[in-house]
This record gives structure tokens, sequence and C-alpha cells, in this order.
């Protein structure tokens, strides 16, 4: 069964209306044409549409067929992300059983679940200790593509943290060399975000060589609607930089405008962490 078709079953189990079963989490309009298929749902929607009509998320995911694995692998994946960037780590902790009573092909689970493993081990505070095996398979993962295409750029990108910031300035050049303007829409994503990544690194270590040029290639890429939480995560990266070189008040509040950006775009946890960082 697809999505749509699975959360009418559900609602119908239950005797609900579909105002009832949307309840506050999406407007019933909206919630109609998602059981009909013409609207898709958001991973973090449907966790709560779940959760508020008291339906297990592995019941729920246990139960697609093969021809909606594509959907199901994307939720998945829309929810180690969302778990990852709200500090969600309880969330984050249940994704790999969920993928394991999955339909997913034997091989895509332990990928998937490697991945969310990777995610939660990035997450990791300073006094838990480090899986090296994990990281080490994780990294070996990535160098399992032969040739950097979105896939691999993706999968580099989501686990930059697990490298230390030489090797990643390394393999930032390298892939920058090889990828010229103009870029597809999705490729200027992954690129932002990796520049993003990098200049975290490279700020976490006070390492500031290298800062402009990467400013300069992400300032180049026009800006659009997606692009709006990484072309902020630039700006803030950008003023604390100049900010810790200068200790100039004007860099400290462009900083904080970016975090307040954060904030009501609705990511407050990860505006919470972004604070945290600049005053470390």
């Amino acid at each position: 069964m697809k999505i749509g078709e699975l959360l009418q079953k559900f609602r119908l189990e239950q005797g609900k209306t579909r105002k009832e079963f949307a309840s506050d989490v999406i407007s019933p309009s909206y919630y109609c044409k998602i059981e009909k298929g013409s609207h898709r749902v958001s991973a973090e929607d449907l966790i709560e549409l779940l959760k508020r009509n008291n339906i297990r998320l592995s019941d729920f995911f246990g139960m697609f067929d093969s021809q909606d694995l594509a959907k199901q692998l994307n939720l998945f994946h829309e929810m180690i992300v969302a778990a990852h960037y709200n500090g969600d780590k309880d969330s984050l902790k249940k994704i790999p059983n969920l993928i394991e009573r999955s339909l997913l092909p034997e091989e895509v689970k332990k990928e998937q679940i490697l991945i969310a493993r990777g995610y939660l081990e990035i997450d990791k505070s300073s006094t838990e200790p480090v899986n090296w095996k994990l990281r080490e398979q994780l990294r070996e993962k990535v160098f399992n593509f032969p040739n950097w295409n979105e896939e691999k750029l993706t999968l580099f990108c989501n686990l930059m943290p697990l490298y230390d910031c030489f090797s990643v300035n390394l393999i930032v050049q390298d892939i920058l060399k090889e990828y010229k303007p103009p870029f597809s829409k999705e490729l200027k994503r992954i690129l932002l975000g990796i520049i993003c990544n990098n200049l975290f690194l490279k700020l976490k270590i006070g390492e500031y060589e290298g800062i402009d040029m990467l400013v300069t290639i992400a300032d180049a890429i026009p800006s659009s609607p997606d692009l709006v939480f990484y072309k902020n995560n630039i700006i803030f990266y950008k003023n604390m930089a100049l900010y810790k070189n200068s200790n100039a008040t004007k860099y400290l509040k462009n900083c904080q405008k970016a975090i307040e950006i954060c904030a009501w775009l609705g990511m407050e946890t990860y505006a919470q962490h972004m604070s945290e960082f600049l005053e470390g």
C-alpha cells in the first residue's frame, strides 16, 4: 500500500473523519489530497499524524508495498535529517530499527542503517566514546564510489564531521576543481552544504586559511528560495571568522541576525547550536 492508502486504512479502522485524523497537524483539505495521492506529506507531518492517532511507526512503515519503496526511502532520509537538525536523539535512535523492519531490499537497509548510525555518531557529545570502527566503515562507504557524482557528494557532505579538517580540506579542493558553473539545482544545494560543513570544521579548530576562497565560491552561486538555509549559514560563518579575527561588534551583530533568521524559520534547536558555537 502507498502512503495515502495506508493513512486512509488506519483512519477508517479508527472510525475517524479526515478532519479528526488530520487534527491540527495539517488542514483537512490538504490531508484529503494526501489520501488521494495528489499531494505528498513531509516526514515531520507524517510522524506527527501517526503520534496523534496512536499509530506505531513500526506498524506503519512495515506495510509499504514494493511500488512505494522509493518514497519510503526518501521518508527515512527526511526523518534522519530532521531528527539531526532538531537535536532529537531519541527519534534518531529509533530510526535504524524502523529501517530494519521495513520492506526495503537488504542491501539498501544496511546502507541506510549505516547512515542513520553515522548521524548518531556525529551527534555524540564530547563525553561519549568514539566508535572508530563505524567511522571507518562510513568513510569507506564514501570512497566505494568510483567517481564524484551527486550521490557520492551528498554522502560525503552528510558525513564530513566524521573526517579530520585536513582531509576535508583536500577533498573539498578536489571537488571544487572538478565542478564548475553552471550548476544544476541539486548540485548547487550539495556544494553549498559541503562548503558550509568545511567552514564549520575550519572555525571549530580556529583555522582561517582558505575561508575567503570558500565564501567567494559560495557567494557566486545565485540565491534561490530552496538555498536560503545554506546561504544564511554562509553569512554566519563568514561573519564569525571576521569577528574572531577583528573582535568588531558589527560582525557579531551579523552573526546574531543569521541566528535569528534560523530561529524564525522554525529551526530553534539549530539556532541554539549556532549560538553555542559562536560563543564557544
